[in-house]
């Protein structure tokens, strides 16, 4: 049940910038993961719950992890997705806040928990751990204050046309996205009847086609030039 309200959410998720595996020497990496326990999800099982408070942080080794919160009517928002060299529970970790989001596995999934106390002793030991670390937390916050800038300025046809762009598209020039306008409104926060409206202007203008279940991006320079206008005029 979950899966059919997280798929089509999750294909048009931007990956983000870097994970801690990137940012860290391979040889660090390797380190980390050998001081935690490896656990392996199978498809759309539950890893986290909101709420929890397991001391720790745990590393996406293999798979996908898929984040977000069951709402009233028990459809579940995606807020986002982490790929392999991802890592969550920083939070726990550093502030002893609990979850904030609950945590799913998209596919066979394979999890590292690094306890607090071993996660303390490699602090001491790889103080590039700590810089990583420090910048993976920067980097998160670049693209919430980005996300939370666009939402406040853009009109809604220009946020839907920023999540395609980023979103990663099939054929060859990438210019078909596979997405619902469910998907969209879910992702975006807003009623499917307002997506339905911001899309038909979006075709209106040109640059995008309406088909079922996809849309296609017509010009995507024309697109990216409508949102850096209107951000640098708002």
């Amino acid at each position: 049940m979950l899966r059919s309200y997280i798929w089509g959410q999750m294909k048009i998720l931007r990956q983000q910038n870097v994970t801690l595996a990137d940012l860290l020497p391979e040889a660090v990496w390797d380190k980390l993961c050998a001081a935690g326990s490896l656990t392996l999800y199978s498809d759309n099982q539950l890893i986290e719950e909101r709420g929890d408070t397991r001391n720790g942080i745990s590393l996406v080794v293999s798979g996908e992890v898929a984040a977000g919160n069951i709402r009233h009517d028990g459809s579940f928002l995606v807020s986002g997705l982490l790929r392999q060299g991802e890592c969550f529970g920083e939070f726990t970790a550093f502030l002893g806040l609990p979850q904030t989001h609950s945590l799913w596995a998209n596919g066979q999934t394979e999890i590292v928990f690094v306890s607090q106390s071993n996660l303390t002793a490699l602090l001491k030991s790889q103080p590039l751990l700590y810089e990583a670390l420090l910048k993976l937390a920067l980097w998160r916050n670049v693209e919430i204050l980005d996300f939370l800038d666009a939402q406040r300025r853009l009109p809604l046809s220009l946020r839907i046309a920023r999540l395609l762009l980023a979103s990663p598209g099939k054929g060859p020039d990438q210019s078909e996205v596979d997405c619902r306008q469910e998907d969209l409104a879910n992702t975006l926060g807003v009623s499917r009847v307002a997506i339905g409206k911001a899309l038909k202007k979006l075709a209106s203008e040109g640059l995008v086609e309406i088909g079922y279940g996809k849309i296609t991006l017509l010009d995507r320079a024309r697109m990216s030039q409508r949102i850096c206008a209107e951000q640098s005029a708002a």
